[in-house]
């Protein structure tokens, strides 16, 4: 019998193992992959903010981020320059191993390729069915669960949970070209309609690269590459370009019975960008807290665990919905009003105001400020044509 059994070996499933594991709990991590880290479609951009608040290792880091160059439809250029390092690009895979270590020598157990099929809640247990590459099925128990499998929503279901209903759709490949040291960010409705597109160094000569998309996501990235980097078109190899969907909105409910979703499976996901990692590991230590105080009074009931989910709304509901909405305005703009946006940050003081109240992790504020800057007029104007 386990204390708890985390469904999930992702930065939000370790850190809460790691927590939950350094308080004296038995804690069990199950995890479908071979490997931590491995075969993961993500950008990597961590903010400085999250390896000072949750102690993470630095070791994963490949370059640091200060400057962006955002391209406009008409190929026009926006550059800015934090006055220091905002975000680092990281080893996802070390990354993710440097969480698992972390939880290992707080006492978690992590068992790989160990994939979760069934799930119920008995009387005074949560019994869990893994089943093994070989198809070797064991049956674990435990006081409580977290469901931390990231787009996967079968335990779900299963369980009675929520899980997000809204996508978009990304695409991203690692390529061996040199360009320049700064990340570029791509806007427009014939690169990547509905969100942007984005190139990010990540060592010397490589990089990532990809966008998000309402639609197409294969068409779009084609076109993406060769309307900016027609030179490595030909040496594009089908099996480097991943795909993979991104939740996008609020989601309920996150609790039952013994049981708390947690990270990408719980929406916890930044709809401005399609960022998981910050958000996760956020909600990972509420949901340690919340999981602790049970513990302490031996309630395990749904109407206690209730708890959790308004304790992460209330930290971060107004930025998923702010970012969802500003997200949605933004793509129903066509290429002409996206290019006003462009001459209204050079013109309106946007980017000392992104200096000032600019956050990688915490857009809502920025937003805000930004509508306030703009005329009103401008704002309708653009957004005229809207229907959310």
């Amino acid at each position: 019998m386990y204390d708890v059994v985390v469904v999930g070996a992702g930065p939000s499933g370790l850190n809460a193992s790691r927590r939950l594991s350094e308080q004296g709990l038995k804690v069990l991590v199950l995890e479908k992959k071979q490997k931590l880290g491995e075969h993961v479609i993500c950008t990597g951009i961590v903010g400085e903010q999250a390896f000072q608040e949750f102690g993470l290792s630095r070791g994963s880091i490949l370059k640091e981020i200060r400057r962006i160059k955002a391209v406009s439809p008409f190929s026009s250029s926006l550059f800015y320059e934090h006055p220091t390092a905002f975000a680092c690009v990281v080893d996802r895979r070390r990354f993710d191993n440097e969480l698992g270590d972390a939880a290992r020598e707080k006492g978690a157990e992590i068992k790989l390729e160990s994939e979760v099929v069934e799930a119920a809640v008995e009387k005074n247990c949560i019994e869990i069915m893994s089943e093994a590459k070989e198809k070797f099925k064991e049956k674990h128990y435990a006081r409580m669960a977290i469901v931390a499998t990231g787009i996967n929503f079968k335990l779900q279901k299963k369980l009675g949970l929520g899980y997000p209903r809204n996508f978009l759709k990304g695409v991203q490949a690692e390529l061996n070209i040199c360009d320049g040291d700064y990340t570029q960010v791509f806007l427009g409705n014939d690169v990547a309609p509905g969100a942007f597109a984005w190139l990010v160094p990540m060592s010397e000569g490589k990089v990532r690269m990809g966008l998000m998309t309402e639609q197409n996501p294969r068409q779009c990235f084609e076109l993406m590459v060769e309307k900016f980097f027609p030179e490595i078109k030909l040496g594009l190899k089908e099996e480097r370009v991943q795909f993979r969907p991104i939740a996008q909105g609020l989601v309920s409910k996150t609790y039952a019975e013994r049981v708390l979703a947690l990270g990408e499976a719980a929406g916890q996901v930044k709809t401005t960008t399609g960022g998981g990692i910050y958000f996760g590991l956020l909600c990972s230590e509420i949901a340690a807290r919340v999981v602790l105080s049970r513990f302490e009074k031996g309630d395990f009931q749904a109407a206690a665990l209730s708890e959790y989910e308004r304790l992460w709304k209330k930290a971060i509901k107004k930025e998923i919905l702010l970012g969802y909405y500003a997200r949605k305005i933004y793509g129903k703009m066509n290429n002409a009003q996206i290019e006003k946006i462009f001459q209204i940050a050079r013109n309106d003081g946007i980017i000392p105001l992104m200096r000032e109240k600019g956050n990688f992790d915490w857009h809502s504020n920025l937003i805000l400020e930004v509508m306030k800057r703009i005329a009103w007029k401008k704002i309708i104007k653009i957004a005229r044509s809207v229907r959310i």
